[in-house]
């Protein structure tokens, strides 16, 4: 079994694998690379596979490198644990959730904790967990750009000492950054040698966006102000933490428990910035400060927007697709406006391919499909035809409040789709 998932290198192929695997086969891949427990829980608890899931889980709190880590494993062990009917074993990995990362009101609004609920265990963890309030003015949202400072002093560091260049970031930059830093490195960045392999593919385009990382606290202002006004049109609108911190090129951004966690260095272009170490994708995804406002719009919506555990193509680009037609209506702009003139040009097509995949569970033909870009079509096209949905949708609503309500809370996509009228109007053009 171990040597079968080391030849793999995506997820598809590593929960495949788990179809056949006995679970002590793969608990001890696991342990000599821990980093493809997260995928395989992951693929567990979609699965509804609760069992698995919490094993999984589980054996991912032992071996985390960050407390938050830790305790998001913990508290998704229980969640398994408690949808498997295993009470008392649930209650366990609750309690194993380090102090002072205990959330109540999440804990309150899990529904896989629901079964838990009466218990008089429950009610005492709930009273001992923290009582975070999210704040619902945009004034009082939390911007940190103090991850970014920290990456250049380890940076400098590890220029003067290259062998030891992994060894630095993670004393200087790591373990000293933000809960948001942290979270985004378990999400995203993975693995240190990943990072510093990053880094030394692309020594002058790192070296060149210094001073533009840098001058991204001076646009905190035009943040706010899309803040300002997704308050004035979704009144029930919260604003987490926005982190901004220095990645290895594996996302822009994306929301997460800790709040919105923002990769900086693909968000600081400038017409003089180095492209020729960056591969085709990075190329046409490599944006000027000036669209921060509308990438965090867009991460906003992510983290507002009603979760759903419905696995369809149709739900993941109508997810996408609302956080750029809502990051628009709020900021002016399109995350991904370059996907916008592509998409006009080839819509009925777009549409037609689709539609055919859309009631299915593979995505990869729209949505995280980099390896798919070609110099004539952009990939990710999902995200224009959700925002060409939910579009649809709101032009289709007087009250547009309620329209932008609706988008925010789908609880079914194909009715959704069909009250949009838009392959209907697209297919009388």
């Amino acid at each position: 079994m171990a040597s079968f998932l080391r030849t793999i290198r995506g997820r598809v192929l590593v929960v495949c694998g788990c179809l056949t695997a006995s679970l002590f086969g793969l608990s001890c891949y696991a342990a000599a690379r821990p980093r493809w427990l997260r995928p395989v829980a992951v693929w567990a608890y979609d699965a509804k596979l609760y069992s698995v899931g919490a094993w999984a889980y589980g054996r991912l709190a032992e071996r985390e490198r960050f407390a938050g880590a830790r305790a998001a494993a913990h508290y998704s062990a229980a969640c398994c644990r408690a949808r498997a009917g295993q009470p008392t074993a649930a209650l366990h990995e609750l309690a194993a959730v380090p102090t002072g990362y205990a959330n109540a009101a999440r804990m309150r609004a899990e529904e896989g904790l629901a079964s838990l609920r009466p218990t008089q265990a429950f009610q005492r963890l709930l009273r001992r967990a923290r009582q975070p309030a999210v704040p619902t003015d945009p004034d009082q949202a939390l911007l940190v750009t103090a991850d970014i400072d920290l990456f250049w002093q380890a940076y400098d560091h590890a220029q003067r000492a290259p062998a030891r260049a992994a060894q630095i970031y993670d004393q200087e930059y790591f373990d000293r950054g933000s809960v948001g830093l942290q979270e985004y490195y378990t999400l995203k960045i993975r693995s240190t040698d990943l990072f510093v392999k990053n880094q030394r593919a692309k020594p002058d385009f790192y070296r060149a966006i210094r001073a533009n990382t840098l001058r991204i606290a001076a646009i905190m202002p035009q943040i706010r102000a899309g803040f300002a006004k997704l308050k004035e049109i979704y009144p029930e609108a919260r604003f987490p933490p926005v982190y901004f911190v220095i990645g290895r090129w594996s996302s822009g951004g994306t929301a997460s428990g800790s709040g919105i966690l923002i990769g900086a260095d693909q968000l600081c272009g400038t017409p003089d910035t180095p492209l020729s170490e960056l591969n085709l994708w990075e190329r046409n995804n490599f944006k000027p400060a000036a669209g921060l406002p509308s990438l965090v719009a867009h991460e906003q919506i992510h983290y507002l927007q009603k979760k759903s555990r419905d696995p369809s193509l149709l739900r993941g680009a109508l997810n996408e697709g609302m956080a750029d037609f809502l990051a628009e209506l709020t900021t002016g702009q399109n995350p991904n406006q370059r996907l916008q003139a592509y998409g006009r040009a080839h819509e009925k097509e777009i549409w037609a391919d689709f539609s055919r995949e859309m009631a299915g569970t593979n995505w990869h033909n729209w949505i995280a499909n980099s390896d798919q870009e070609t110099a004539g079509k952009p990939a990710d096209l999902g995200y224009f035809v959700g925002y060409k949905i939910c579009q649809s949708y709101y032009k289709e609503v007087a009250d547009k409040k309620q329209a932008v309500h609706d988008i925010l809370n789908i609880s079914d996509y194909s009715v959704f789709l069909a009250k949009s009228r838009y392959a209907e109007k697209l297919a009388a053009r």
